[in-house]
């Protein structure tokens, strides 16, 4: 059914991308669509190549526990790598359609993109390494930082704006704004390891990476059209370049969800975790609403530190953390376990309530 509706809509779109060539925003719009059917088409047909070299894991959501393709995520991101470049040409056809001057070339939009397309595929390889050779912990913290090297650099020469807006009931002590100075770089990198890591430790339930990443690149894409038509050039140029980056995201990934929701038939892998997580990280950055995107990962924030415990070494941490497969109750139920000793003294001494007789907190 997914090659007929690929064969149909694929001629369509591409006449209607010709039409639209003058309008980036529709052809943005366009390329992703394409994007999504190519993800979709591609997934199901390369499954097997990524079962015969070894990338499968097992469904521990499923009676039978099938042996199911993994690290499907990198289909995805292929795919979208290869949208977000054939928009280059069309992002500036305005300038070098008409007979301007190579002045008025906006090179520092252009590298703007061209940077943060390069911690991207750097995080794309990041996550697929740790698929294949399942890197530890420390390199998942140091190589985020690296890899957005290229989006800090690009901001600092290009803007080096270090000043944030204080909210309103501190600004009597504070001010309207306060400059953090080298303090806001080390700020925006700590948070692209945040965005990484932050959709891949939520993970473990079919389709929960996949379905986290589109609400909050959706609530991101409503924002910006809320600003797309403003008085300042330079707010309108900020959600748009968000929304180049997001759209052909939101496609692939809506695709890849239709495979991965339960019953899931492909894995995503770590590959797309990271791919996702740096995603927001560069609109968040280069976009200038690295604040607002922080209130949108407030669920991941919860669960790393209800993760904490294990995250720390408190108590034993699996190597997939999973809940219970029960077939009468439905799909997925948590498992209830003891947290350490000294975890449950701690959140007893906490607690304002009576102390209980009873040493083990339920989680």
């Amino acid at each position: 059914m997914y090659k007929r509706v690929s064969l149909v809509a694929s001629p369509v779109l591409l006449a209607l991308l010709w039409q639209l060539r003058n309008e980036p925003l529709a052809v943005c719009s366009c390329i992703s669509i394409l994007a999504g059917l190519a993800t979709w088409c591609i997934i199901p047909a390369t499954t097997h190549t990524f079962k015969r070299v070894g990338l499968a894991g097992r469904d521990m959501s499923k009676p039978l526990r099938p042996e199911l393709a993994e690290s499907m995520g990198m289909v995805a991101a292929a795919i979208y790598l290869v949208a977000t470049f054939l928009f280059i040409p069309v992002q500036f056809h305005s300038y070098w359609s008409t007979a301007q001057s190579p002045r008025v070339f906006p090179y520092a939009r252009l590298g703007e993109y061209l940077s943060a397309l390069l911690s991207l595929q750097s995080m794309v390889f990041l996550g697929f390494a740790d698929d294949v050779f399942n890197l530890r912990w420390r390199f998942k913290l140091v190589l985020p930082i690296i890899a957005s090297v290229p989006v800090l650099i690009v901001y600092y020469v290009g803007y080096g704006v270090t000043q944030v807006v204080v909210p309103v009931f501190l600004r009597p002590w504070l001010g309207t704004c306060v400059d953090l100075g080298v303090l806001y770089y080390v700020y925006i990198g700590l948070m692209s390891v945040f965005c990484t890591n932050a959709i891949n430790i939520l993970a473990g339930i079919n389709g929960v990476e996949v379905g986290q990443s589109l609400i909050i690149a959706v609530s991101i894409v409503l924002k910006d059209l809320a600003y797309v038509n403003s008085s300042n050039p330079e707010t309108e140029y900020r959600h748009l370049f968000s929304l180049y980056l997001l759209l052909p995201f939101i496609a692939v990934s809506c695709a890849l969800y239709y495979w991965n929701k339960y019953p899931a038939r492909v894995f995503v892998g770590d590959t797309y975790c990271y791919f996702a997580g740096m995603t927001f990280a560069v609109c968040g950055i280069l976009g200038h609403f690295s604040k607002t995107l922080l209130l949108l990962f407030a669920p991941q924030m919860f669960n790393f530190v209800y993760s904490a415990p294990q995250i720390f070494g408190l108590v034993p941490c699996p190597r997939h953390r999973l809940p219970q497969m029960v077939q009468n109750a439905g799909p997925h139920r948590a498992r209830r376990m003891n947290l350490h000793r000294q975890v449950s003294t701690a959140m007893r001494s906490f607690s304002k309530g009576p102390r209980r007789t009873n040493n083990a907190v339920c989680m």
